[in-house]
């Protein structure tokens, strides 16, 4: 692994030495903390995850699974739900939603809106950890981000 590479890897290990250390809540919302059962083992994994849109009113992070449906977080997810998210002060049991293809849409165009200067390294970040971009969207940062699985979790009710 060469020096760009290192220093991406060191980047997106950051977050979740915060969380380990006890002091996640300082990154706000921008970050959770997703704590899943293992789909085979049973056992509890936590997983930091970069959060895209939070929805105050309904206490909502929506965040996106930037290996796709293969992520094991997702995969996990998806087998056997979510235990515990922590993000800025909120820790809770939650319940978890996929979003729709047009609601992915608004929420990946927002996130561009908000945080444009982040959203141009999008095209060039995916493929660099790894992640497929979709066809035709190489160019399109909310494209990009809206063809990948975006998961929201809030608080059971």
């Amino acid at each position: 692994m060469s020096g760009p590479s290192r220093l991406l890897a060191a980047a997106f290990r950051a977050p979740d030495v915060v969380y380990r250390v006890g002091l996640g809540w300082m990154l706000g919302r921008r970050f959770l903390e997703l704590t899943h059962r293992g789909r085979k083992s049973g056992r509890d994994y936590r997983t930091v995850l970069e959060v895209i849109a939070f929805v105050p009113d309904r206490e909502e992070s929506v965040v996106a699974s930037a290996y796709g449906v293969g992520a094991d977080w997702y995969q996990n997810l998806m087998a056997g739900g979510a235990v515990r998210v922590r993000t800025g002060r909120l820790d809770y049991a939650p319940e978890h939603r996929v979003l729709g293809a047009q609601e992915a849409q608004e929420v990946a165009a927002g996130f561009v809106g908000r945080h444009p200067w982040e959203a141009r390294l999008v095209p060039r970040v995916l493929p660099a950890i790894g992640a497929a971009p979709p066809e035709g969207a190489a160019g399109d940062p909310a494209g990009m981000l809206a063809s990948l699985p975006l998961v929201a979790f809030r608080p059971q009710e």
